[in-house]
C-alpha cells in the first residue's frame, strides 16, 4: 500500500480536481481523501449591449445604502443568462460606462460577464446564441449583440488601449437665451481640443480628486431652431461630456459655454460608438 500525498486528476466536467493526503490502495476511493478540492472553471461571456432607457444604471445603484433604481443593465443580462449557467457568483465589467440618463446606441458597449463556479460549463456557441435571443426577448430596455464564449486570457482586450480609444456622442443642447449661427460656426471650427478636467463634482464622492487631460477630436454642431441644436463629438475615452458642455463651475477648461458665450444645457445625451475592435462580430 502506498501513500500519495498530492494527485492531480484530469478535468471532470471541465473541473480541476486536487486531492491531498490520499491513501492509495483500493479501487473505490470512498473515505480515502482527507481533503478534496474541486474548482470549476469560470464561464466567461462577452458581447456588446445597447441601453435604450434614460432611467437605467449600468450596475446596481445605491446611494448611502438606498437603492435608486429597481434594476440595471447587469441584472437584466445576468438574470436570463444565469438561469441556464447557474453560477454561484458573477463579475460584470465593461469598456467604460454611461450615466443613468444616457442611452448607449450604435453597435453597443463591449462588456464581460464572468460566471464563477457555474453548474453548466460546456456551453456551445449555438446555446449562447439562444441565450442572447432570450435576453433580447425579455426586455425592451437593453439589447445584446455578438454574445460569445472566450478564454480568460482574452478578457485583457477589454481594457487594452483604454486611454487611446475614442467614443462618439450625440447631445441635444438647449440655450434658453438663444444663439446665432456664428456661435455654432465657432464650435464647428474646433478640433483636437486639449481639455483639462478636474474630477467632476457629481462623482467626487466616489472617485479621487485628480486633474485629467482629455482630447476632444471633432465637434459638429447642427442647428434645429433658435434654442436647440445637436452636437456630435468624438472624444478620447474618459472625457466627461456634460462637464465639457457647462464647465462644472470652472473645473473643466476650455468648455463649450466659454467658446460660444451663452448658457448651455444638455437635454439628452447618447453614446453612438465605442471604438474598440473587440469582441469579434458574430452572425446575428
Amino acid at each position: 500500500m502506498a501513500v500519495l500525498s498530492v494527485i492531480q486528476i484530469a478535468p471532470l466536467r471541465d473541473a480541476a480536481v486536487t486531492c491531498t493526503n490520499w491513501l492509495w490502495g483500493k479501487a473505490d476511493w470512498e473515505g480515502l481523501c482527507n481533503t478534496l478540492q474541486q474548482t470549476p472553471r469560470s464561464n466567461i461571456l462577452v458581447g456588446r449591449y445597447n441601453k435604450y432607457s434614460r432611467e437605467l444604471p449600468q450596475t446596481p445603484w445605491f446611494v448611502e445604502g438606498e437603492r435608486k433604481q429597481s434594476t440595471s443593465v447587469q441584472e437584466l443580462l445576468s438574470a436570463i443568462l444565469n438561469n441556464t449557467i447557474k453560477a454561484q457568483d458573477l463579475k460584470f465589467s465593461s469598456s467604460g460606462r454611461e450615466d443613468v440618463d444616457v442611452r448607449c446606441l450604435g453597435v453597443g458597449r463591449p462588456f464581460v460577464i464572468e460566471f464563477i463556479n457555474p453548474r453548466h460549463t460546456l456551453l456551445t456557441q449555438t446555446q449562447v446564441a439562444v441565450l442572447q435571443s432570450a435576453v433580447n426577448e425579455s426586455t425592451h430596455l437593453v439589447k445584446l449583440r455578438h454574445l460569445q464564449i472566450v478564454d480568460k486570457k482574452d478578457v485583457k482586450y477589454l481594457k487594452e488601449g483604454e486611454e487611446e480609444k475614442t467614443k462618439t456622442y450625440c447631445a441635444l443642447c438647449l440655450s434658453t437665451q438663444g444663439y446665432n449661427t456664428a456661435a455654432l460656426d465657432k464650435l464647428n471650427e474646433l478640433s483636437e481640443v486639449s481639455v483639462e478636467q478636474k474630477t467632476p463634482l457629481r462623482v467626487l464622492h466616489r472617485r479621487p480628486l485628480a486633474t485629467r487631460t482629455r482630447i476632444v477630436h471633432t465637434i459638429t454642431a447642427v442647428p434645429i431652431d433658435l434654442h436647440y441644436f445637436k452636437l456630435y463629438l468624438t472624444t478620447q475615452a474618459g472625457t466627461y461630456i456634460k462637464e465639457f458642455k457647462h464647465g462644472d463651475l470652472g473645473r473643466t477648461n476650455p468648455n463649450l459655454r466659454q467658446v460660444i458665450g451663452v448658457d448651455l444645457d444638455i437635454v439628452a445625451l447618447d453614446v453612438e460608438n465605442v471604438a474598440l475592435d473587440w469582441p469579434p462580430k458574430c452572425s446575428e
